[in-house]
This record gives C-alpha cells, structure tokens and sequence, in this order.
C-alpha cells in the first residue's frame, strides 16, 4: 500500500532507500495517540533541500524515541510571514490533527510552523488543548502539553521580529541594486528581454514589430488605430492574443522599453500594511544625480521614451469616469469648454459643442448646454492671442504659460529640469548638514570634511550650470510679439493650438442661453479661467 504523501517525500530528495531507513515506506496504521503529523516549509525554492531533510530525519528521530509513528509529512514552499498568503499543506496538516487522524502537529523549529507571532500560534495552541492534541518542536525541545506555552509565545514572537529583519535587508538589498543599474524581477514589455544580473536588452524575435509600433506612435497614429493595423497583418503579441490599444499603451509607457529601471511601489491592505503585491508606475527610478538609471538598452530611446508618453497625455480627457485613452479630438474646445452645471468638459457633436454628461446620462442628469463650435472657437481664439500678446515680457504669468509650453513640446527637457532642481536642493540640503556636523557639532575631522565639501561644492557647481543651460534653452521670443504669436496660432496643427489654450487657461466655461436663438455676443457667454502669477510653481 501506498503513501498518501509519496509526492512530499519525493519533492524532498529520498530515495527508496532512505525512506526504508526512515520508516516512512509504508503508510502509518494505530491509534490517533500513536501517530504524528510533521509539517516541513521552506519560504524560496533556492533553499537547500538537504536541510530540509535533516529537518525531517530529526522529526523521525524523535518520533522513535517517543515510540510514535509519522502518520503524514506535509511539505511546501510558501512565506510563513505574509498574512495574506494561504498555505494549504499548513492547513491541511491542522484539519488532520484537529480532526483526530493524530494527536501531535510536529515541526522542527517555531519559525517553520509560522512567523506571523503568538496571535497566530496561540489560536493554533487554544484549538489543539481543546481536543487533548499538541505541537512539538522537536529542535527547541517544546510540548505544548507540557506547559510550554509561554516559550512557544516568546519563540513565536521572535520570529515575527525576525521576519521583519529579513524583510528589510532584502529590501535594502533591492533598492541597492537598483540603484546600480539591475532592474527588479519579473517580465519585461514586449520587444525586451533579460539578460541576467539585472540588465535588459532587444528580444531579437519581438524587436522589429516593437520598433514598428514605436515609429508609429511617434508619427501620431492612435494605438487603437495601430492595434487594429497589427491584428489585420497576423502580428500577435507575446502571449498569442491580439493587440489591443490598452496592451499597447502599458508596453509602450514601461521604463523597460527605454531601457531604464522602474520605479514600483508595494501595495498595502485597507490597514496600510504592506502585502506580497507591486504596483507599477510609468515613472523611471531616478539616481542621486538627478539622471534615470539605466539598466541596458529598449526598444526606443529616452528621447523618444518622453515623447511617446506626452503623445498619451494629450490624448487623454477627463470626463465623467476620470481620465481614459480617447481618439485624438477634431475640435479645437473637446474637454476644455466646461458645463456650468455639471462642470464636465463638453464634447462635439457635428457643428455643436455639448454637455457630456446631458449625451451621456440624458436630461435627468443634467439639463446641460449647447453652442455652435465655429462661434466658440473664434471668440476663445481671439480671447487667448488677445491675452497673451497684452502682456509685458517680464510678467511672471507669460513665463508660467512658457514653462507649460515648454514641457508639451519638450518633456524630456521639462522633467530634466524637474529632476536637476530636486537633485540640487538634497545637495544644498546635505551641505548644511555637513556645515552642522563640523562646526556646531565637532563630529568630523577638518581633512575629512574639506573633502566632503568639495565634493558636495562641484556637483552643486555641476548642477546649476545644467539647470542655467536649460532655462537658457528656452526661447519665449515668439510668446512676446503679438504679431508672430497671431502667424504662430494660424500655422499651428489642431494638437498645439489645443495645448497652447491649456497653457494659459485653467478652465473656460460656457453660460447658459437665454432661449433658443439668443444672439447675445459669444464673449459675455464665456467665463474664463486665466493663469495667473501664484499658479507660478
């Protein structure tokens, strides 16, 4: 007759052999008092089954000198740490004791049965002392029958704060390679593999389509447009499954596919703490220079990485269920003529402008309103060159609207900026500590701290000379001269002149009409929101 928990045994490396010598070839038969259930875990497959088989083989030991036989051996590979992680070999082997086939739960140490502290070993405790069975470890020398309670609380609970500790080692660890270039685990986008010790580069089968899509979304197509080029030519993504614009839109707004390590952030349950779950941003990790690091080479570069991601931003609008991917609108208002009443942005419906909420929800929920789209763009237009070209070049709002201007047609240069900035304040910041370690505090010696400041002083040096070079790349000549910005907003695509509203407006928003046919002037329609000098950042 067969063992129930053959497969256990050998996943754990016995030979025939072994198991003769260890008693554990033939199923255990007696009385429930007679019998034990042993319980082996290990947390990642990398470690040493041998260790674990001396676990097993000190169990057996025990059990003989008992006079007990191992009815079952229960094994898997699961986090004892994680509350929210099911280990089913666990909890099989407390339903067998619990249910009478034995009297003894058997583990070879406290921190095996479980990590998460005496709250969950006592519940285990409380139910094992109601039906007269027990849990024994066998290297500590623990019977729960015998009064061992108070030691089980006191191993229990260190072992809790011992998985703390290797929590944020490794931790520590992760964020340290990192920092040095290593991307964390798990798959790369489509058109990027692994290359082992953390660094990426091309898939030599995935490329090509990869860089297909990337030139096409740097040439403006939609990605439900490109998706649907790609379904019709047989191209399939990694899995086998067609392309889809969302498929396209994570792939393509991954830090992986330029080559650069992502920034992710652990998840937590409704208490805040956190869980065995990641969550990825669209965001690149950035080193103490300021820079994205880089962990080998995408599909495209970083240049193109920031335009492929200002390319989504624009064609993204906020409506009713916040913000969502949408086709590229064919009206200069879409989303930036608001409903006064709802304050939804409104959409085109052939030659009007209307409330999304009234097309979408119907006049029961919201009475909406309507204009025609040939007389509103025309008076915001003239509103906006007229705005702009007023204003003295020195004014603080005309360098607010260059600075949003300047980030939509340069995104890469804008976050530089942003990260030189943020870089340059730590520096300031870590050069007055080092000022109040050596002359407030005396805990540094002078030729040491001569070096730090140095140190500290180039790379503030550096950094503000980056900063200066990009400011200084800016031109706001064409912003100052009411006459080129009028040829500027005639000549530019529907794309810019859309972007160039948002730039100086914050919200624009149309009153409603007196009655059907009102001919009161667009202008005293209209109700707009201008940057002004404190939205300055």
């Amino acid at each position: 007759m067969m063992r129930a928990d053959l497969a256990a045994l050998k996943a754990l490396g016995f030979s025939e052999e072994e198991l003769v010598d260890l008693g554990l070839h033939h199923p255990a038969v007696g009385d429930p008092e007679c019998l034990v259930d042993a319980y082996i875990r290990r947390s990642k497959k990398r470690e040493d089954l041998t260790t674990l088989r001396a676990h097993l083989r000190d169990i057996v030991r025990w059990c003989r000198a008992e006079g007990l036989a191992v009815r079952h051996v229960w094994f898997e590979q699961r986090s004892a740490s994680k509350i929210h992680v099911r280990r089913d070999e666990f909890e099989k082997a407390k339903e067998a004791v619990l249910a009478g086939q034995s009297r003894t739960l058997a583990v070879w140490k406290t921190d095996r049965l479980d990590r998460r502290g005496m709250g969950a070993v006592g519940a285990l405790l409380d139910e094992l002392d109601r039906r007269r069975s027990r849990l024994i470890s066998v290297s500590e020398g623990l019977d729960s029958s015998k009064g061992g309670r108070l030691v089980f609380a006191f191993l229990s609970e260190r072992a809790r704060d011992e998985a703390k500790d290797i929590a944020e080692r490794v931790q520590i660890g992760l964020d340290s390679h990192r920092v040095l270039g290593r991307a964390p685990g798990g798959r790369p986008p489509f058109g990027v593999q692994s290359l082992g010790n953390g660094k990426v580069g091309p898939h030599p089968a995935e490329y090509p389509t990869a860089r297909c899509i990337a030139d096409a979304l740097l040439n403006g197509e939609a990605s439900t447009t490109l998706a649907h080029r790609l379904t019709e030519q047989g191209l399939r993504t990694r899995t086998g499954r067609h392309w889809s614009a969302n498929a396209i839109s994570r792939m393509a707004q991954s830090p992986l596919w330029a080559g650069l390590v992502p920034h992710r952030e652990r998840k937590t349950d409704e208490f805040g703490n956190p869980i065995d779950k990641w969550g990825w941003k669209a965001e690149p990790l950035i080193g103490p220079d300021g820079h994205p690091i880089s962990c080998g080479t995408g599909v495209v570069s970083l240049t193109e990485w920031y335009a492929i991601r200002s390319r989504f931003a624009s064609r993204t609008v906020r409506g009713l269920r916040g913000g969502h991917g949408v086709k590229t609108p064919a009206k200069l208002l879409t989303g930036i003529l608001h409903c006064p009443r709802c304050a939804v942005g409104m959409v085109s419906g052939g030659a009007s402008y209307r409330c999304r909420t009234r097309m979408e929800g119907g006049p029961a929920a919201c009475p909406g309103v309507r204009t025609k789209v040939d007389r509103a763009d025309e008076a915001v237009a003239g509103a906006w060159v007229r705005r702009i070209s007023s204003m003295e070049p020195g004014d603080p709002v005309l360098h607010e609207i260059a600075r949003r201007w300047l980030r939509y047609q340069d995104p890469e240069q804008d976050e530089r900026a942003l990260r030189v900035s943020a870089a340059l304040e730590d520096a300031e910041r870590r050069g007055a500590d080092l000022d109040d370690a050596y002359y407030v505090h005396g805990r540094m010696k002078a030729d040491r701290y001569e070096r730090l400041s140095d140190g500290l002083r180039e790379q503030t040096r550096a950094m503000r000379a980056e900063l200066t070079e990009l400011h200084r790349q800016s031109d706001l000549t064409p912003l100052l001269d009411g006459q080129l910005l009028g040829e500027a907003w005639e000549d530019a695509p529907l794309a810019d002149q859309r972007m160039l509203l948002r730039c100086a407006l914050k919200k624009v928003t149309l009153l409603p009409a007196s009655g059907q046919g009102d001919r009161t002037p667009m202008l005293d329609r209209i109700n707009f929101d201008w940057v002004e000098a404190q939205d300055d950042r």
